[in-house]
């Protein structure tokens, strides 16, 4: 009867330390699953950052291998309507066409730079590729020149 009183009025000092002890495994359980989250949590969100700056940087190296092929293209005596350069690790292929011809001593070009940077394999990896457009004039024989504000680029 005694045992019976004991069980209805909550139990023994023992039994009740027992029914604490899992109740703080299972809140030391639940805290590690929460630090552990959260610790994922912030490896992937930094990653996340590691890969939108890589990207960024990719493609300003993508814009600046462009602008370099233009100007490469513009500082030579041929100019050939295709060329392709190798510039700062990356890759630039120039297309230049005859737009319009204005009169016998006047004609407008148009001349795109498609280049590409980086790979797209491996862990960390950063791809852009960037199409540069302008306008140019040739007068008589001369060199093409780019018509001033018709610069236009494309990501």
């Amino acid at each position: 009867m005694k045992a019976r009183n004991r069980i209805a009025n909550g139990g023994s000092c023992s039994e009740r330390r027992a029914s604490e002890a899992g109740v703080a495994l299972l809140l030391a359980l639940l805290l590690l699953v929460a630090l552990y989250a959260s610790a994922t949590g912030i490896f992937l969100a930094a990653r996340a950052e590691l890969r939108i700056g890589l990207s960024h940087a990719a493609a300003f190296r993508a814009s600046y291998v462009a602008e370099a092929a233009l100007e490469t293209w513009l500082a030579t005596s041929e100019q050939p309507a295709t060329a392709s350069y190798e510039i700062g690790g990356g890759a630039a292929r120039l297309e230049a066409s005859r737009l319009l011809v204005l009169d016998s001593a006047e004609t407008m070009y148009r001349v795109v730079v498609r280049a590409t940077v980086g790979t797209s394999d491996g862990p960390g990896f950063a791809f852009a590729s960037r199409r540069l457009g302008v306008l140019g004039r040739r007068i008589m024989e001369g060199p093409v020149r780019v018509v001033p504000g018709s610069r236009t680029e494309h990501f």
